[in-house]
């Protein structure tokens, strides 16, 4: 399935049901706090120059960000559990994305474009060729992900002709990346400039080499790295996808839409699994876990609310591909 219009309809059917709730979203306003009296009841948020208060709090921006940053250190003795439990590595985020966008030139049926997705793979040796990408970057891409999402909208052509776009999306470390974060976006140095197009050239090569015919035909690149993951989306150490999918993270017995803190429920693809629709069911987990009618009319989503599938997503919404 394939959201018609593009994926910026997820986040306006979800805007919509929160509005038509009564509710209201707010951009460029980070949460910095959840508010948390004496007695461990969470009671609002604080940003910057504001704060909200509210009867329940749920954050959808991960397990690391809410319990590491977001509780206030003297209620840190509440949630030693949690604390404890994202230090171990089989469940802390492992692996981090590189994300190529890439603007093409022509029309999709002439370029021959499908609208499945392709996994690229050097083997099935999947755990040991992470190993070896881990120690040493230069290594084989354990694996990339290429997409055309402008061949899966149906809507896409008439909204731009002549153009196509590509998602091209290579693993990555963060530790390769960390000493760039606290530089400054879009000066981050020469060094990682660098890198930048180091990384890009092997992802163009997988790209040419599944599909030569775009080779001549490429009119826009830009790469977003671990650290671009952290500044834009607010994710810690560049893990789009959350935590660790180990065996030892889905035996978690803390990791669930409940927290130690009352009225404060994790919500997201922490809760069960990655993806939008992980994510959406992590929403609805929470959603079973305290009353759905307060969380719409009383409570504060931090990180945008994934929830109510049928209502934000109806199928006529959907192209199947």
């Amino acid at each position: 399935l394939y959201p018609v219009g593009g994926p910026a309809m997820i986040a306006n059917n979800v805007v919509r049901v929160i509005e038509n709730a009564g509710g209201k979203v707010l951009v460029r306003a980070p949460v910095t706090s959840i508010l948390v009296d004496k007695n461990g009841k969470a009671y609002g948020v604080e940003m910057k120059r504001n704060r909200i208060h509210a009867p329940i709090i749920v954050s959808t921006i991960g397990a690391p960000q809410t319990f590491q940053k977001l509780i206030p250190e003297d209620q840190h003795h509440r949630i030693q559990k949690q604390l404890e439990g994202l230090k171990d590595p089989n469940v802390a985020p492992a692996i981090s994305l590189m994300s190529l966008y890439v603007g093409i030139e022509g029309d999709a049926k002439e370029l021959d474009l499908p609208k499945r997705n392709l996994w690229v793979f050097p083997s099935w040796e999947h755990d040991y060729n992470c190993a070896v990408f881990k120690k040493d970057a230069s290594k084989p891409l354990p694996a990339v992900f290429i997409s055309f999402s402008s061949v899966k909208d149906p809507t896409y052509n008439e909204r731009h002709p002549g153009r196509q776009v590509a998602l091209v999306i290579g693993p990555a470390y963060y530790e390769d990346f960390e000493k760039y974060k606290d530089l400054r976006v879009k000066n981050r140095g020469d060094e990682y400039v660098k890198l930048k197009e180091k990384m890009t050239k092997r992802l163009m090569d997988c790209l040419f080499q599944e599909y030569p015919q775009l080779e001549g035909k490429i009119n826009y690149i830009d790469l977003g790295t671990p650290v671009s993951c952290d500044y834009y989306l607010g994710n810690h150490r560049g893990a789009i996808y959350g935590l660790s999918h180990s065996p030892a993270r889905f035996q978690c017995d803390w990791l669930r839409p409940t927290t130690p803190i009352k009225n404060l429920y994790l919500s997201g693809q922490d809760v069960i699994v990655t993806g939008i629709t992980g994510a959406a069911f992590g929403g609805v987990m929470s959603a079973i876990s305290i009353s759905m009618s307060s969380m719409l009319r009383k409570g504060v989503i931090i990180g945008g609310m994934k929830a109510f599938m049928f209502e934000l997503f109806p199928p006529k919404q959907y192209q199947i591909i």
